[in-house]
């Protein structure tokens, strides 16, 4: 075995070995990966690519992702342990693709410090491990941009287009190298759109038929759910996204903007990520939506090997017996590790907390409902992962997520009015909550019963029973 390849395989088993031992110590999966889970499952079970069975509607944004799934509920695989799976699989191969693209670009002796940094990165580490596809995104991303630097054309917009049907997101990345080829060959065009139509366009004509459109519903439900709240300003997004809100944040972001001026100049190198990156920044920073944690990690491989390319700045202008010494750069790679182990503990102790939190309420709540609740009654909750997954109850999503009808009622933040309409037999509230502020209304209280709650220090979810001696009409105007 070759060095490169011996470098190549301790790159992926450190990746795994850490990734692993965060996820068995935090135990975090989160709650919305149990919404794609449970599309699998009843992919896998034959009911069709629906949450609730004979509902046709799109509430996942990643199909790929949620038939990678449901081969493996097909083939009995617990989906959480299958999910992990995938998940490692995928960070240990964009961190040797980190690696090449490092060497690539002629790092040379410093191609190691990306590849450190994507490791034990503070933010990527809960978002690659919580069940999601995040992991799998992230690695079609920089692949995409590493087959492109190495002129392999066609695998970059092949990894692109399995990168737009893994997030939307990824239709801006294919949407860049397919007008870049064809700037660069022109003659080819027809040929770049080979791929993605082979790939997406049975997706779209399938999701059109069968859902209605191809755009997931989850667009419209979360704007219409936080147009009431949750949003932050294009300033303060922009603060949590690149953590400008610490001097190191700051510091990272004018490497990058360094080092990527460095790699246009001397290699002219690197631009399309930038117009990738500062793309997806931007759109984040002004989405309408709220904004969740696993967003912003598909952008550290590319934001690390920028940051590193400003350290070759400084690096080549030290003495070559420096450059060369293998003290120093063990010495580096040892602070590095450790400055990065120190970041990492406090989410470490967060996720642990949180993962206990979901287990005692989220979870509890699913297991309650499966056993309480009859298999044909109807589910109103907020939170639908845990909660839907665990209950196998027909769910009414508050969130609007898998369920349209609700979007009006959060539209204009008439909670309670949802509810008096639908007449779910059971409530699932969270307290406090911005959806549920109707717990304490007189009108609510006729009609529900308190039956269960599950709680931690700061929040409780409410179970509630529809009280079946109320009559059928319903009030207006409460929320």
């Amino acid at each position: 075995m070759s060095r490169y390849h011996r470098e190549t395989l301790i790159i992926a088993v450190t990746t795994i070995a850490v990734r692993l031992a965060y996820q068995l110590y935090t135990g975090f999966t989160a709650d919305d990966a149990f919404i794609t889970f449970r599309y699998a499952e009843n992919i896998a079970n034959g009911l069709g690519f629906v949450y609730n069975e004979g509902q046709r509607v799109l509430g996942t944004t990643t199909p790929l992702y949620g038939l990678i799934m449901a081969v493996a509920s097909f083939f009995k695989f617990p989906l959480p342990g299958a999910a992990l799976v995938v998940s490692l699989a995928a960070s240990a191969t964009t961190a040797v693709v980190i690696y090449r693209f490092a060497v690539a670009l002629r790092f040379r002796l410093l191609a190691f410090v990306p590849v450190i940094c994507y490791i034990l990165w503070p933010r990527s580490l809960p978002g690659e491990t919580a069940g999601m596809e995040t992991a799998l995104f992230t690695l079609l991303v920089i692949s995409a941009f590493y087959f492109r630097h190495r002129r392999y054309d066609y695998y970059a917009i092949g990894m692109a287009t399995l990168a737009t049907l893994t997030r939307p997101e990824g239709a801006f990345l294919l949407l860049l190298l397919i007008v870049a080829e064809t700037i660069s060959l022109p003659q080819r065009w027809w040929q770049y759109l080979l791929v993605p139509a082979f790939l997406i366009l049975p997706w779209v004509i399938f999701a059109t038929f069968y859902f209605g459109s191809p755009i997931p519903h989850t667009v419209e439900a979360k704007a219409a759910l936080y147009s009431q709240f949750g949003t932050m300003t294009g300033t303060e997004a922009l603060t949590y996204l690149l953590a400008l809100h610490t001097p190191f944040g700051w510091l990272l972001a004018g490497l990058v903007i360094a080092g990527a001026i460095w790699l246009y100049r001397s290699q002219r190198s690197g631009l399309l990520m930038l117009i990738w990156l500062t793309g997806i920044i931007a759109f984040y920073a002004l989405s309408p939506t709220r904004l969740f944690f696993w967003y912003v990690v598909p952008i550290y491989p590319i934001y690390l090997l920028f940051a590193t390319a400003a350290g070759l700045i400084v690096w080549d202008r030290l003495p070559l017996k420096i450059q060369h010494s293998v003290s120093v750069r063990t010495a580096l790679g040892i602070a590095l590790a450790a400055l990065l182990v120190v970041g990492a503990y406090r989410p470490l102790q967060f996720y642990r907390n949180y993962q206990q939190a979901l287990e005692s309420m989220h979870l509890q709540v699913g297991y309650y409902l499966f056993a309480e609740a009859n298999p044909d009654h109807l589910v109103a909750a907020e939170d639908i992962g845990y909660i839907g997954f665990y209950s196998k109850r027909t769910i009414l999503d508050r969130d609007g997520l898998v369920s349209p009808e609700v979007v009006p009622y959060n539209r204009i933040g008439n909670y309670l009015q949802l509810l008096l309409d639908y007449r779910p037999e059971w409530v699932v509230a969270a307290e406090p909550s911005a959806t549920s502020p109707f717990l304490d209304d007189s009108t609510f209280i006729r009609r529900y019963r308190l039956e269960r709650s599950f709680s931690t220090d700061e929040i409780a979810y409410h179970v509630y029973s529809r009280k079946v001696s109320q009559p059928d009409t319903t009030d207006s105007g409460a929320n």
